[in-house]
């Protein structure tokens, strides 16, 4: 069970994330880049480990998971768009997919990811200029 989020988040007021929800519909690095720096600073491990080809550490796994569920959910990437730029089959990103939807049944991981979401959707979509700084 993934706990950082919880602690991080205990005080977020609840969210409606599908407010900010806009599909992509042509596929950027920047949007990736973004995504895994976001969750690899909440979760306390580099972008490095999270975009690594190797199996590693269980706290990476995670995070690695919940990066590719935020690009596939958040984003709107399909499997197979979000397993390449993982170096990943699109099996495994639907598996981590499944894994943090399991976890959503806690209500307060699950504020948490909307909120998440919400500042993926608007740092990838509104704000290119943070997209390129997130980037460098």
């Amino acid at each position: 069970m993934m706990h950082t989020l919880n602690s991080k988040f205990q005080k977020i007021s609840p969210c409606n994330a599908s407010s900010f929800r806009a599909r992509r519909t042509t596929a950027s690095k920047n949007d990736i880049r973004v995504a895994v720096n976001l969750v690899a600073a909440i979760q306390g491990v580099s972008p490095d480990e999270i975009l690594t080809s190797s199996r590693s550490q269980a706290h990476i796994a995670q995070a690695r998971q919940l990066a590719m569920y935020m690009t596939h959910v958040a984003l709107g990437y399909s499997l197979t768009k979000t397993g390449q730029l993982f170096k990943r089959d699109r099996t495994t990103v639907s598996h981590a997919c499944g894994r943090i939807e399991d976890m959503r049944d806690d209500l307060v991981f699950d504020q948490a990811l909307d909120s998440l979401e919400a500042v993926l959707n608007f740092a990838a979509t509104s704000q290119p200029d943070f997209a390129k700084r997130s980037a460098q």
